[in-house]
């Protein structure tokens, strides 16, 4: 028979198979067709809606299996264009569930890509099509069970979602049969993320111990847990499995838990981690640093500027705006003004307090006015959507501020006696400083703050912040000299507005108040422009009393750490600096 006659046969046999095509999502659709060109083009119409994103394959098998094509559109499909698609089920079962293995898992590939290409006006649409395509096309893998017998054991503890796309995992692996050379999370929809060898293994005496086997240690742990990103949001809370293959080619599989989505949770449970090791340059960080700061991220993104309440009038020209955060204790708003009332300085400042506590805003409000009625000292108050953390709520002040200078001021700050803010701002502006910071106070009269230095373990520990002659009297002759410091507490600290604005302000990486200050001073070291310590001017720092010292603690480890991570050299600099 002629060629051109088998091609016709040919061409006719792929037509009499019509295109087929199914709703992905509300802006999304798949089709498969047979064509003889190499990237076909969707012969359906849109009724006026048009294509934003295309993406195409051709299977591979023996036979001609035709194109795959996923498309997003610029808007939810019109009504005639969905009726004319098939429904999902349908459409895979009529066209890809008999594929080839390989061509099913390219299949789901170019869903992937098409999910990570673009935002979807219909993410979770996407995502539930994409779950149902996984379902349909995979090729599930012997199911795992844990028991003596069985050489292999896998669990899947926990998946915490820190984003659309960033994940933190728990769960532990063994087989007693061969290594294990593959170790593989799978989203919902169908991303696959391999663990190893990246994944931070610890010991689990607890499995170990059930298999009768010494514990494991190390790169050998039983346990794993840390940071792994999808390439294409995963949005649904349950379906994630764990897969595991050894060295001989033996897999399993087992189903994960539900996805916990709160980030606050999400947080303390991977900062509980940090037990698992003592030295700061711990692989492990190399887990944490990238899942907290997500989640500090996302906090800071939230937490808005929800309304702003004036109390009196505000001073016309302040040359100093005064910024403090109130996170659960709103009754140092009343310590605070009882105080400032006994100074006249402090009508001409811009005071800002910054409600980090939005629970609390109603009990505020009404504290708050009759507080101005009662002391009639000018004031703000800022709330905030939701708690963003100690550098969110003095960034946010800062955002609203009116003076050339920044104060800094913890709401357990108390002054000695009036006339301190001037003698802060005079000095500021005689001496190029860069941060400056005053004497610092417990109320016994001893001293809690007169500059802070960097102090590490003879076993070469973590950087930790040190005060000057901390609990010592406040006459001590060495803690009455002005002088350039390494650096000076965040519960005090005054600094340029447009300084401040320029180096960032605060960053919110560091977990509720703790080494963001020094964090600023270093950096401003690196501009060039000194942090000073001010012994002229007292005051009484309750110190931490607006957190739970159980809190302060569980978070210490972490910002000690990832603090010493960022400025290690820096700090042996200031160290060999100033002692």
């Amino acid at each position: 028979m002629p060629e051109t006659e088998i091609e016709q046969l040919s061409a006719a046999a792929e037509s009499a198979v019509a295109p087929l095509a199914t709703m992905l999502a509300a802006d999304a659709l798949a089709v498969h067709l047979f064509s003889a060109e190499v990237e076909p083009a969707i012969e359906l119409d849109l009724a006026g809606a048009e294509i934003a994103a295309e993406l195409c394959c051709r299977f591979a098998g023996e036979d001609d299996a035709g194109h795959l094509i996923v498309a997003r559109l610029d808007r939810a499909a019109p009504e005639e264009l969905r009726l004319e698609c098939a429904g999902l089920r349908g459409f895979l079962r009529e066209r890809l569930a008999g594929l080839g293995r390989g061509d099913r898992e390219e299949a789901m590939a170019l869903l992937e890509e098409l999910a990570a290409g673009g935002e979807s006006q219909d993410p979770i649409g996407l995502s539930a099509s994409r779950a149902l395509v996984r379902e349909g096309l995979r090729e599930p893998l012997p199911p795992s069970v844990v028991d003596r017998d069985e050489p292999q054991g896998l669990h899947f503890d926990s998946v915490l979602a820190l984003s659309e796309t960033a994940f933190y995992v728990r769960g532990w692996a063994r087989d007693g049969q061969a290594e294990p050379v593959r170790l593989t999370a799978v989203s919902p929809e169908g991303s696959r993320v391999e663990l190893l060898p990246e994944i931070y293994r610890d010991p689990r005496p607890d499995v170990d111990s059930f298999y009768e086997e010494p514990t494991r240690t190390g790169a050998a742990g039983t346990g794993f847990l840390g940071f792994c990103e999808t390439r294409a949001p995963s949005l649904l809370s349950t379906g994630w499995l764990l897969e595991m293959e050894n060295a001989l080619g033996v897999t399993r599989e087992v189903p994960g838990p539900q996805v916990s989505r709160d980030p606050l949770a999400a947080r303390a449970a991977i900062l509980s981690d940090l037990h698992k090791e003592r030295h700061w340059d711990t692989p492990l960080m190399d887990h944490v640093i990238p899942a907290v700061s997500l989640i500090q991220q996302r906090l800071e993104e939230e937490a808005k500027i929800e309304s702003v309440w004036q109390y009196g009038e505000p001073p016309e020209a302040p040359a100093v705006s005064i910024v403090v955060p109130l996170y659960g204790r709103i009754d140092f708003l009343e310590h605070q003004l009882a105080q400032f009332v006994h100074d006249p300085e402090l009508r001409e400042a811009d005071l800002i307090y910054v409600l980090d506590s939005p629970e609390l805003a109603a009990a505020l409000e009404n504290a708050a006015g009759q507080l101005f009625e009662l002391y009639g000292l000018p004031f703000r108050v800022v709330v905030l959507s939701q708690n963003g953390g100690y550098s969110v709520a003095n960034n946010r002040g800062a955002s609203l501020a009116q003076g050339r200078l920044l104060l800094l001021l913890n709401s357990d700050v108390l002054p000695d006696e009036p006339g301190w803010l001037s003698r802060m701002a005079d000095f500021y502006e005689e001496h190029e400083v860069g941060a400056l910071g005053p004497k610092l106070l417990f109320e016994d009269d001893t001293l809690q703050h007169a500059g802070i230095r960097f102090q590490r373990p003879p076993d070469g520990g973590a950087w930790e912040n040190e005060h000057f002659f901390k609990g010592l009297h406040r006459d001590l002759p060495a803690a009455n000299v002005a002088r350039a410091v390494p650096a000076v507490s965040g519960a005090c600290m005054m600094i340029a507005r447009d300084l401040f604005e320029q180096v960032g302000g605060l960053r919110g990486m560091f977990v509720q108040g703790d080494y963001e200050d020094t964090d600023l001073c270093l950096r401003l070291r690196q501009e060039g422009r000194e942090t000073w310590y001010l012994p002229e001017v007292e005051l009484y720092h309750l110190e931490g009393q607006s957190y739970a010292l159980e809190t302060r603690n569980a978070m210490s480890r972490y910002n000690v750490w990832l603090h010493t991570r960022l400025w290690d050299g820096e700090i042996e600099a200031v160290v060999a600096a100033h002692g």
